[in-house]
């Protein structure tokens, strides 16, 4: 079997950065991963799902009415966002042997039972265990075998990597994040990074706050920093510190190259690409963990 990561020079120098979805790790982090690659130090992108869970991309994919969704329409789309999650990575300096695909069910993260015998079957796919298509899941390459879908397997998985990787930084999406998956991926790696003993630090980015305002201004930007609005009286985006304890800033060619990156995201585009392109600034900003906050509604998948 192979080994669950490449080989780890300096323990402590290198980053995880975990997606729930194929595009997260760019929306949120392609600043991070330029710079840590250019500083010489290694980076892993974990994408919790495959991102096949999206019924609107499996339309527009398809062709067909959603109501005619087949599990072969829902795959297509992973198979989709995988090549934009491989194209994306090397614009960004990534290869192939930094991306590892966990393969758990898109808008199921929070559905899946503890633990047990039974688990969870997804609705779009008809899985109940982890699977690959253009690179095997995590678990059949390392193990021989894929994971079935319980949460104690997806905590299991990633206590692994994070004790095989051993990274000084972790990333993952915010617990006020407005999307569900987004959400339970940072309740899974908190508990995974504190099975395997994590002792670095653990950042938090936002891709969908739960007010809908984020990002904002809309539309890339790269001179521009990420900014705070009134909704109705409110602030957005709700549920996080602002102004954010960690910015980042980033080169104009660096915004450039992230947005380059975004675009190879095509079925996302044709999507949402006003939307994704938003998250092309002068900066990147992270929080660290807190106590999550009600549960919202959950936004369709990006």
């Amino acid at each position: 079997m192979e080994p669950a990561l490449g080989n780890i020079e300096k323990p402590g120098d290198g980053i995880l950065i975990f997606a729930p979805h194929p595009d997260d790790e760019t929306l949120g982090c392609a600043g991070v991963i330029m710079k840590t690659v250019r500083a010489g130090r290694r980076a892993h992108v974990v994408f919790v799902t495959n991102g096949d869970g999206f019924a609107k991309a499996a339309a527009l994919l398809s062709g067909k009415e959603k109501a005619a969704l087949e599990a072969e329409d829902f795959l297509a789309v992973a198979r989709l966002r995988q090549q934009g999650a491989f194209e994306a990575a090397g614009i960004l300096g990534l290869s192939a042997t930094d991306l590892v695909f966990l393969g758990y069910p898109d808008g199921g993260l929070a559905l899946m039972p503890a633990d047990g015998n039974v688990p969870f079957v997804h609705a779009c796919t008809q899985k109940s265990q982890t699977y690959g298509l253009l690179a095997p899941d995590y678990s059949s390459r390392t193990r021989g075998e894929p994971s079935p879908y319980l949460r104690s397997s997806a905590v299991a998985d990633i206590a692994e990597l994070i004790r095989a990787a051993r990274p000084g930084e972790i990333y993952v999406t915010d617990f006020a994040d407005g999307h569900g998956d987004h959400r339970e991926c940072c309740g899974i790696v908190l508990d995974a990074a504190a099975a395997a003993g994590f002792q670095g630090e653990i950042f938090t980015y936002l891709i969908h706050s739960v007010d809908g305002g984020w990002p904002m201004p809309r539309g890339a930007d790269p001179g521009a920093p990420f900014g705070a609005f009134d909704i109705g009286g409110r602030r957005s985006p709700a549920g996080v510190p602002w102004p954010p304890p960690d910015r980042r800033p980033m080169s104009c060619e660096e915004s450039e190259t992230k947005l380059r990156a975004i675009r190879a995201y095509a079925l996302e585009m044709k999507l949402a690409g006003r939307y994704i392109e938003s998250f092309v600034k002068s900066e990147e900003v992270f929080w660290k963990p807190r106590q999550p906050g009600p549960v919202p509604k959950r936004p369709a998948s990006i």
